[in-house]
């Protein structure tokens, strides 16, 4: 039997083999972008809200597992606002938080240890 003849449908017709490859491709493509868009995220999202009258100069973050140990650094959060840090570390696992207000007072306190939620609101206020 030759090529030409294996390239047909039971039809008769050829097959297109680019539309064939075509079909593949955008399958792939589309479990692709399925899987992205209803997987779990990584990571914690914390926003901090300034609810004091005083403005915050700085909140240091200290957060690790058994590989290593990271920080972060936000700057400058006026009174009545809010900023978003974005944390590479799994919830329930806890992490340090240090606050400093203008005028010189400091805050220090564990955060969220044992709480499972991804995206969690912290109110801070001298």
């Amino acid at each position: 039997m030759s090529d030409a003849a294996n390239d047909r449908q039971p039809s008769g017709k050829p097959i297109n083999k680019a539309l064939l490859a075509g079909c593949f491709l955008l399958g792939g493509l589309s479990t692709l972008v399925l899987e992205r868009t209803f997987a779990e995220p990584e990571g914690m999202r914390v926003d901090f809200s300034n609810v004091s009258d005083t403005p915050i100069e700085s909140i240091r973050l200290d957060f690790g597992n058994a590989d290593g140990q990271s920080s972060l650094l936000a700057l400058r959060i006026a009174p009545g606002d809010q900023r978003a840090l974005l944390l590479n570390q799994e919830p329930g696992m806890g992490f340090n938080v240090r606050v400093k207000y203008a005028g010189g007072r400091t805050q220090e306190f564990c955060a969220l240890k044992g709480d499972e939620r991804r995206q969690v609101k912290i109110d801070l206020k001298p």
